[in-house]
């Protein structure tokens, strides 16, 4: 069928008109006739796996962008999270594929046309956007743009009516600018805005010119995993250090690492669905990956909030669950292993499954190895030790993965956090008693509390290394606009000890 034809760029390609910005790829990337349309977005909504019922939709969502046989289910998959929700607003940031510019560009229309019918523009938020400098206006740019538009037809079949577009193509961006580009957005994304980011991830093979090793499934699926890893961190520049370290040809990383700087401390993110193009057609010689990702930003701490006083016995049977996973993560394929993790978390009493933050941190002869963590008590704090064990071992963007070579002799530490609750100014900080979050124009960075002892950094010096951390001047706390949030931790180290079978 003429709509199954996933790289037709040419043929439908009307010019943008003045008032509506007609559909491009409707016919070639997905069906043009809005009956067919309807029922093949309900078929692709209705066949992906529910959330748990009560489940609050979230407030962001990341979706790939190619014709719908291919990366459809996996769109789907992030769409059928806000399926029935009623948002006032959308806000939807794509790559620019066609023409390159620099800085945002928001097309000069009222509304965006799909076979399903048009969606009206928040003209009132687009007026505000335009007035930065950052926002351009780049008609070519949007005529025949695919980022947006697949995403379209999606959201009108699961959204409730009644939402306004706020359709941003994003172009070239230069360091503070994606900081710049998220302060702009961050006063519109309330509580009744979604926001959704189009992208796909690595782009594999001759067509796309990036083979950084014979075509691999299970390396290919690594690289793309280490980007995850950053995501799901909610780390904008560790991301974007990752993009730039491999090469990686994710067309929508620059609205991927927008998205991360508008996403407050702790926020939680979820992988909903990952597949590839070789995958859905068996065709290796090129692949393009495909993820969603549900985003849901964290609520203002409760300075009061805090988990219970675990005893050393817990904290070692927190240890003993860290241990397991990452040797799970070295050696996924043994079922013992798997069936001894979950008999292990069955058998925890309920204090250790309320929600809290918790770090895994690795280490080797005293270097480093690995760490990864969520700060705020975004979930049980059994399932934040094992998943974050998980993480630290595989996916900590600034290490390889961790080599069953490596398990012994390493050193592994569990931390369990206490909420982050703000502080009025850098001064109420207290080195080697707190932990410490620093955020500014969009960045940020974190250190656990022992960062500071094991360095012997005063204050001033552990500030200094941590805005350096966030991508910032070292002196970027004194800032007015500096913000921080303070917590502290119980921790648990020792020394790791393959389990007994």
């Amino acid at each position: 069928m003429k709509w199954a034809i996933l790289f037709l760029f040419f043929g439908l390609c009307p010019a943008l008109a003045d008032e509506v910005r007609p559909p491009a790829v409707a016919g070639s990337w997905y069906p043009g006739d809005a009956e067919t349309l309807a029922d093949y977005v309900d078929g692709l909504l209705d066949a992906a796996p529910a959330a748990a019922r009560g489940a609050r939709p979230p407030r962001a969502l990341i979706l790939p962008h190619a014709g719908y046989p291919f990366s459809g289910a996996t769109a789907a998959a992030g769409v059928a999270r806000v399926r029935g929700a009623a948002f006032e607003r959308v806000i939807l940031l794509g790559p620019a594929h066609r023409v390159g510019f620099h800085g945002l560009s928001i097309a000069r229309v009222k509304a965006y046309a799909t076979p399903l019918g048009q969606i009206p523009l928040d003209l009132q938020a687009v007026a505000r956007l335009r007035r930065d400098p950052l926002v351009t206006r780049v008609p070519e740019a949007h005529a025949r743009e695919h980022s947006l538009e697949m995403e379209l037809p999606l959201l009108q079949r699961a959204l409730k009516p009644g939402w306004r577009l706020v359709p941003i193509l994003v172009g070239r961006l230069e360091g503070g600018e994606y900081a710049q580009a998220a302060d702009l957005l961050r006063p519109l994304w309330d509580a009744h805005t979604l926001v959704v980011v189009s992208s796909d991830f690595t782009h594999f093979g001759w067509r796309y010119r990036y083979q950084p090793f014979p075509y691999d499934a299970t390396r290919l699926k690594a690289l793309d995993t280490g980007a995850f890893a950053a995501i799901e961190a909610g780390d904008a520049q560790a991301f974007l250090d990752y993009q730039a370290r491999t090469g990686d040809t994710i067309c929508g990383y620059r609205p991927i690492a927008i998205l991360l700087h508008l996403l407050p401390p702790g926020s939680r993110i979820e992988r909903l669905a990952y597949t590839t193009s070789a995958e859905v057609t068996g065709e290796t010689g090129n692949s393009v990956s495909y993820a969603a990702f549900a985003l849901w930003p964290a609520a203002k701490a409760d300075p009061h909030g805090t988990p219970p006083r675990l005893g050393e016995a817990d904290l070692r049977r927190l240890h003993r669950l860290a241990e397991l996973a990452v040797t799970l993560a070295v050696h996924p394929g043994d079922e013992g292993l798997k069936r001894r993790l979950e008999a292990e978390r069955a058998a925890l009493p309920e204090r250790l499954k309320q929600s809290a933050g918790a770090f895994v941190t690795l280490k080797r002869q005293g270097r480093l190895r690995g760490c990864i963590g969520t700060i705020r008590p975004i979930l049980p704090l059994d399932e934040a030790v094992v998943e974050n064990a998980r993480h630290a071992a595989l996916h900590d963007p600034r290490f390889l993965p961790l080599d069953g070579r490596e398990l012994q002799g390493l050193d592994l530490e569990v931390s369990v956090l206490t909420p982050p609750r703000p502080i009025p100014s850098w001064q109420a900080f207290r080195p080697g008693k707190d932990g410490i979050v620093l955020e500014l124009d969009g960045r940020r960075a974190v250190f656990l509390p022992e960062v500071a002892s094991e360095q012997g950094w005063n204050r001033r010096q552990t500030l200094t290394h941590l805005a350096r951390k966030a991508g910032l001047p070292g002196d970027a706390w004194r800032s007015p606009r500096a913000r921080f949030w303070v917590f502290q931790t119980q921790i648990y180290a020792a020394p790791y000890q393959r389990p007994a079978p």
